[in-house]
């Protein structure tokens, strides 16, 4: 059974030029910071290499507010940097851009990697003012999720400040990656802690609502999970939705970012926008 979970969510072996699309964003996220190398600060939020947040200021404006972007790479792999291109679309419509980088597994436990995040995302609320998103790939999708959590530690001056959280191609039941030979056992997973991870098994407890976006070509257990957390949370009483994007995979989605007037960049600005498509 194991084989079929790590089939499951297998993504890169899901879509054929994955490797193609890394290289991609690598090679644009160093263009970006060469074209926008003077808007771009880096600060740390904690002790280890790994523990620093990527600011990107929007030119000539004072912000409209502050996107946090989360990166992938099931908790164990990626960098910031290969993400920085997608500030363009924000950017564009005033807002600044924080990339929250981590440590990775197995370097650091599961629970230490979500407690980094924590710590990112109470540094970005101390040093800026203002309305707050939170949005997240993949891995990074259940990172900005679980941090919403009522159990996760974040202050309530921050959730506050919380106007939506933006989960794409987000994990948010760990119980069936604990099933898994690959993933799972990199992050040293059993039911027990991914149960306590997970944040479609605990309440949320922050000011906005929640979106939840995923490829309509993706894994259909990437689609349920996204559809997973929207509906348990609605129960819960908080404000959500769930949007499959036609044609889009899990590494193409993304991409929607890196243009102003789409979708996905238009509800990254809860004020301007409901969460309908």
């Amino acid at each position: 059974m194991s084989n079929d979970w790590d089939r499951a969510y297998d993504n890169r072996g899901a879509v054929a030029d994955a490797d193609d699309w890394i290289a991609a964003w690598q090679a644009d996220g160093e263009a970006f910071r060469r074209a926008h190398e003077s808007r771009i600060h880096r600060r740390a939020y904690g002790l280890q290499a790994r523990e620093f947040v990527d600011y990107v200021e929007p030119a000539d404006t004072q912000p409209q507010g502050t996107l946090v972007f989360v990166h992938g790479g099931y908790w164990r792999s990626m960098a910031v940097e290969a993400n920085h291109q997608l500030a363009a679309g924000p950017l564009a419509r005033g807002w600044r851009v924080a990339f929250i980088e981590y440590p990775l597994c197995p370097d650091v436990s599961l629970e230490s990697l979500c407690d980094s995040v924590l710590a990112a995302i109470g540094d970005i609320a101390d040093r800026v003012d203002g309305d707050l998103t939170l949005a997240g790939h993949s891995a990074g999708g259940h990172l900005v999720t679980h941090a919403v959590t009522e159990h996760a530690g974040l202050p309530d001056p921050v959730r506050a400040r919380i106007q939506r959280v933006i989960s794409i191609s987000g994990l948010h039941d760990l119980r069936a990656l604990a099933r898994t030979t690959d993933i799972g056992g990199t992050l040293a997973l059993d039911e027990g802690r991914a149960a306590a991870l997970s944040p479609a098994l605990a309440r949320p407890a922050f000011a906005g609502d929640l979106l939840c976006v995923v490829g309509a070509d993706e894994l259909p257990e990437l689609r349920r999970q996204s559809h997973l957390l929207a509906n348990i949370w609605t129960g819960l009483g908080q404000t959500t939705a769930a949007h499959e994007i036609a044609g889009e995979h899990h590494f193409s989605i993304i991409e929607a970012l890196r243009a102003p007037n789409t979708a996905l960049t238009r509800w990254t600005a809860p004020k301007h926008l409901s969460m309908t498509a």
